[in-house]
């Protein structure tokens, strides 16, 4: 993020950043501002390409969209990986430095196995003997050197699990909503790309879920234990999605499955049993031991179109979703519904 605006350029763009704010009716607070800013000034070729995407499919933007986008592509997160990027350089420069030398001393050693061999003569006993020693002699260097190698290429593999187990966190740390545990968009457009490069027509379904009147909780009880409240929730949500399906978190209390191979009356049932069990949770205050509102869920089932990209997808659940807040919460609707 570095900017050489004039005065009149920077002016200009603040004008266009606050007219999207606005218009989205989005705070102008730092990483809204920040995003937008950078969307407008066009240099983020990433950041703006997601955000076109989301306009076409007239999705819409709030906090946690923007902070996400604010993760993806303008936090700096070069540190870890350059971090990883110098271990690498490290160590391969070293393997490479012994493995050179390795080389050399094995060359030597050959060469002296030709000059002992031309030096062995049954009729002069001293020459011979010499040429053994000389031998010998070569033989221990050339262990010593095969030694060094092997003690690199040890310690080398060591380092190549220490470096893929933390690649391993770092990927999962990139997928995954640091609340709740959830994937988040970017794990479910990885996962979207790979289920339908493996089969364009592939039934995709989509189960979108939301808090009934979460907002008017965290006003009620705070931030904090609305954020305990959230993260239960979600490990209710992921406790009925098997292997093969992704539990998400798409909004502040907006949770999506996605679930492949998948028909709308199986996903549906599916949608039902999560219903249930989130309304069946008790909590309580662990400072007041009083016994909290329960909590319920609404949720829209629907089935991925291939003539639609993502971001339409998720527009569309979102249709559903609100069908069945319409129709009075704590229930499922699916996308039949919407032609009713």
């Amino acid at each position: 993020m570095k900017y050489q605006d004039s005065i009149d350029q920077a002016g200009e763009k603040a004008a266009l950043t606050a007219a999207f704010l606005q218009r989205h009716r989005l705070a102008a607070h730092p990483v809204n501002y920040t995003v937008i800013y950078e969307y407008i000034s066009g240099h983020n070729a990433g950041l703006c390409h997601a955000i076109e995407q989301k306009l076409a499919a007239q999705a819409s933007f709030d906090d946690f969209v923007m902070a996400e986008l604010y993760s993806q592509w303008l936090v700096p997160q070069q540190a870890r990986q350059e971090a990883l990027a110098h271990q690498v350089t490290t160590m391969l420069a070293k393997l490479s430095g012994t493995t050179d030398i390795a080389n050399e001393a094995v060359q030597h050693y050959i060469d002296m196995l030709d000059q002992v061999l031309l030096g062995l003569d049954p009729n002069n006993s001293n020459r011979s003997k010499d040429s053994i020693n000389k031998a010998i002699s070569a033989t221990y260097a050339i262990k010593a050197s095969q030694q060094k190698l092997q003690d690199q290429l040890e310690f080398s593999n060591e380092q190549c699990h220490l470096l893929r187990d933390e690649l391993d966190r770092l990927k999962q740390e990139r997928q995954l909503d640091p609340l709740t545990g959830l994937y988040n968009r970017l794990a479910m457009q990885e996962h979207l790309d790979l289920w339908l490069s493996e089969n364009p027509h592939r039934r995709i379904a989509a189960i979108a879920v939301d808090l009934d009147h979460f907002a008017q909780f965290n006003q009620d009880y705070g931030a904090g234990i609305g954020d305990v409240i959230l993260s239960k929730v979600a490990r209710k949500i992921a406790s009925y999605v098997q292997e093969s399906g992704l539990p998400v978190r798409c909004g502040g209390e907006e949770f999506l499955i996605l679930l492949p191979d998948v028909d709308l009356r199986t996903a549906g049932e599916i949608a039902e049993q999560v219903r249930r069990g989130v309304e069946k949770l008790r909590f309580v205050s662990s400072k007041s031991k009083k016994t909290l509102p329960k909590i319920t869920i609404s949720l829209g089932v629907s089935i991925y179109n291939a003539a639609e990209n993502w971001h339409q997808f998720l527009s569309r659940s979102a249709r559903v979703l609100q069908e069945a807040k319409q129709r009075g919460r704590n229930q499922v609707a699916n996308e039949l519904m919407l032609a009713l």
